[in-house]
């Protein structure tokens, strides 16, 4: 069983992804001893997961893994979008194509689709996405963009919803706690910065023990930059590695403000109030359908910042579970 995702970068949400496309799979009962993961780092995403994994990067290695599986499963993520380059949809439909020259059947689950900015990566996107069995998309943006490019999917949610146990137990804030999340993370443009510059003023208005949590190292070195150019007040910047850590991080917390959408759902899920920065659509997309706070550029004004899950983790397994039906047999 090969699966594929923007593994072994050192992105801890995308790492989380494929923590969850394992999980889906052993729930489905395929042995561990039966996955591969692509991965831009395959020994620390066999040790991390404990199964088989190849270097992404090797086109022999990736087609004997192929070879091998009956099918290929694009496990979550921004896989076929073109804004930062074209080079990621490339990527994915070379994969998609090679699979389906070699008798392997595709599909996706938990994917964000667009946004475009070529004809070309729409075209990938759309001979590749047509290609697959089933297609599952998080938000409502992708469905749209995809509805326009004529593929057919389904929606859902990302996929680290479905990962069990993740702040299963809430501690209750105790209204004392001044314990602040920040995350930021590199992006075209300024707007790390402009938001740096509004969550440093409201934490100065409204107090506030700040912690920066880095979800990738690009995260970590930005924040420490404008921490030393001043544009956020001091703080400690962590950089959590596995789901205690994160648990950790996020214990106690009175508010949250981030850019990135695992940092987003990972506070969703902790019951912690958050505001973010829509760097990009599917962040977008998810706030809207969270009730999580946008930040419009200026000032932040409100102390406190909503926002709600009414996601059942048991629920997303189970709509993950049927996908998973209809393809394996």
């Amino acid at each position: 069983m090969a699966v594929a995702g923007y593994y072994g970068f050192g992105n801890l949400g995308d790492e989380l992804l494929a923590e969850a496309v394992t999980e889906a799979l052993l729930r489905r009962g395929v042995g561990r001893d039966r996955i591969v993961l692509l991965s831009n780092a395959p020994g620390d995403s066999s040790r991390r997961l404990g199964v088989d994994a190849v270097n992404r990067w090797k086109t022999r290695r990736v087609a004997e893994a192929l070879r091998s599986s009956e099918t290929l499963l694009l496990g979550g993520g921004g896989l076929f979008q073109d804004v930062t380059s074209l080079r990621s949809c490339l990527y994915y439909w070379g994969l998609v194509r090679m699979s389906c020259f070699l008798g392997t059947e595709p599909w996706a689950l938990g994917q964000s689709v667009g946004p475009f900015s070529t004809r070309a990566g729409c075209w990938l996107t759309r001979d590749a996405l047509r290609r697959c069995r089933v297609v599952q998309v998080r938000d409502d943006a992708s469905r749209a963009i995809c509805d326009s490019l004529g593929i057919n999917v389904e929606t859902g949610h990302d996929l680290v919803f479905s990962l069990p146990g993740l702040f299963e137990t809430r501690a209750p804030f105790d209204g004392l706690s001044k314990k602040f999340l920040i995350n930021l993370r590199p992006c075209a443009g300024d707007l790390p910065g402009r938001f740096a510059r509004a969550v440093g003023g409201w934490l100065s208005a409204f107090g506030g023990e700040p912690i920066g949590v880095a979800l990738s190292d690009e995260d970590r070195s930005l924040m420490e930059r404008l921490i030393e150019s001043e544009e956020l007040p001091p703080m400690p910047v962590v950089r959590p590695e596995n789901l205690n850590d994160l648990v950790g991080a996020w214990r106690g917390a009175a508010g949250a403000a981030g850019m990135r959408l695992h940092f987003a759902i990972l506070s969703v899920l902790a019951g912690t109030p958050l505001v973010v920065a829509p760097y990009d659509p599917k962040v977008r997309s998810f706030a809207e359908s969270h009730d999580v706070a946008l930040w419009r550029e200026g000032p932040l004004t409100k102390p406190e910042i909503a926002g709600k899950s009414d996601i059942v983790p048991g629920v997303v397994q189970g709509e993950i579970d049927a996908l998973c039906r209809r393809v394996l047999r």
